[in-house]
């Protein structure tokens, strides 16, 4: 009995192991870039669907907006928060570094944004939401429409800015 159940403990372990594995993302072999974008599902155990989405900084950090403002997690833990994350690059490179640098800037200056997520994505860089950020940093500090949005629209998923004229996958 003694040992039927220590066969049973060590095969729960194991299992326990392997599914944290299989559930937490890993970093990509190669570096992120700034301006690479990580769209993923939101939380562990939510949706299998893409609902969130944060940009590299110039650092190696992930800049995302959630509603206690904006985030800057070291990119470890942004993958460990996530059961699946895709990693995107921009087809124009020189526009990463310079969408990086302008969503460190809404950072510095709006760390505790507001998180609304019914605000035109071209007003008031004060009331974030992720896709906002990311939609920002890129227009505003690249040049880049991702998506080709209109900076009206409102409440904009962050799979509509995943065009492949635009970014192409890294994972």
């Amino acid at each position: 009995m003694r040992k039927f159940i220590s066969i049973l403990l060590a095969v729960t372990w194991i299992l326990r192991l392997v599914s944290r594995k299989v559930l937490s993302p890993t970093l990509p072999n190669s570096t992120l870039n700034p301006g690479d974008l990580l769209f993923s599902p939101i939380g562990k155990r939510e949706s299998k669907y893409i609902g969130h989405v944060g940009i590299v900084s110039t650092d190696q950090h992930i800049i995302h907006s959630i509603p206690s403002g904006l985030v800057k997690d070291p990119a470890p833990l942004y993958y460990k928060k996530f059961r699946r994350v895709h990693l995107y690059q921009p087809i124009q490179q020189q526009a990463g570094p310079l969408a990086a640098e302008y969503a460190e800037s809404l950072f510095h200056r709006y760390p505790k944004a507001a998180y609304k997520v019914n605000t035109r994505l071209g007003e008031d860089s004060y009331v974030q939401y992720c896709t906002k950020i990311v939609w920002q940093s890129y227009y505003y500090g690249a040049g880049v429409n991702l998506g080709n949005l209109s900076e009206n629209m409102r409440a904009v998923h962050p799979v509509l800015l995943k065009r492949k004229s635009q970014l192409t996958k890294r994972n």
